[in-house]
């Protein structure tokens, strides 16, 4: 993982799209780490589910492809507001979605909430640039779940033909959300959070990079978009840890 630092996977066995590995073992700072690939499936809830290095979710089942807090247009706004920021990474992130649909095959896209980022961020270059990447794909249904910013933002461009749901969309044997929730509640998958989490060598030195969250009952994904920041967060209890790097992803160990 060279962008991940100098940590590198281990030995420990563990399942890569249904395949047992040992590649590639060292232990670093302590830390004994997978196996790395572009994906790793889990069986999750009684279904396979790929967690992709792009920071998506492959649901082979419902061929569908899982995604989190684009935030499209926040560069925009925040160029709108004064803020000197590059300009918008809203077509990079457009063909990374287009490369993962075609990788997987997927029939579907679901956006888990925060699709445009702010009201401000409904440029015409926006516009512009998701119209483009739709009609790439004009026979890909795309749903979003409905997040705390698109319900500031409004709902997408009509052209962009995508199905808005309330949060949760409980059609399935789990539910999709953005809004993360705790206590007693169905099995769900979410975003929201921007999950990141870190890892520390015995030099002192650290590795943090965004992450999946995976418990018993829920699944917190990445956040999509190029232009948003990582929180850090504190596994619990039986929770495991998926970094990617964008190019690979790994399971670390919690404790």
């Amino acid at each position: 993982l060279p962008s991940l630092g100098r940590i590198h996977p281990s030995s420990i066995e563990h399942r890569i799209l249904g395949r047992q590995s040992k590649e590639n073992g060292v232990k670093i700072g302590g830390f004994r780490l997978n196996s790395r690939s572009d994906s790793i499936a889990i069986v999750w809830q009684g279904h396979q589910l790929e967690l992709c290095s792009g920071k998506a979710i492959h649901w082979p089942d419902q061929k569908a492809l899982l995604v989190a807090d684009t935030h499209f247009g926040k560069a925009a706004a925040f160029r709108k507001s004064g803020i000197p920021v590059p300009e918008s990474s809203s077509a990079e992130d457009c063909q990374r979605i287009e490369d993962l649909i075609q990788r997987t095959k997927a029939d579907s896209l679901v956006l888990l909430g925060d699709f445009l980022h702010a009201r401000d961020g409904r440029t015409q270059i926006v516009r512009k640039e998701l119209n483009t990447w739709r009609e790439k794909m004009p026979n890909l249904e795309i749903h979003l779940v409905r997040g705390n910013h698109d319900l500031q933002s409004g709902d997408p461009w009509p052209e962009l033909r995508i199905h808005c749901h309330p949060d949760p969309w409980t059609e399935f044997d789990f539910d999709l959300r953005h809004l993360p929730v705790e206590g007693e509640q169905p099995p769900f998958l979410a975003g929201h959070l921007h999950p990141g989490f870190s890892l520390k060598e015995k030099n002192g030195s650290s590795l943090r990079s965004p992450c999946f969250l995976v418990g018993k009952n829920r699944i917190i994904l990445p956040a999509f978009g190029s232009f948003t920041g990582i929180r850090k967060i504190k596994p619990v209890g039986d929770d495991r840890i998926f970094m990617t790097n964008g190019q690979e992803v790994i399971e670390v160990p919690t404790y």
